[in-house]
């Protein structure tokens, strides 16, 4: 049992690394269907008993994790430059409309 929950760790820590591949593309659509798939992956060796491999196995994945918190939340801040930089030109164009009738 402890072999296959090694297995699904492992496979857990390749999904992180494509969804690292796919943030970096800023292909978030694609994270987000391997976020799920990573879901299932982790589910499947809940309550198992740990290895020492298997805890090292974990932390890379969370240091992994934690790089792709950090672009995604790039990417949010990107998202949302551009959101104010287009209600700011939104607000430009009006006030230019509303002077020149």
């Amino acid at each position: 049992m402890n072999e296959a929950a090694r297995a699904d760790l492992q496979q857990a820590l390749q999904i992180t690394v494509e969804m690292l591949d796919a943030a970096t593309g800023n292909n978030w659509d694609w994270v987000s269907q391997l976020d799920a798939e990573r879901h299932r992956e982790l589910q499947k060796c809940k309550g198992s008993p740990l290895s020492d491999r298997d805890r090292q196995i974990i932390a890379t994945l969370r240091r992994h994790n934690e790089t792709l918190m950090a672009h995604a939340e790039a990417a949010r801040a990107a998202l949302k430059a551009q959101l104010d930089q287009h209600q700011y030109n939104h607000r430009a164009l009006r006030t230019y409309i509303s002077s020149s009738t």
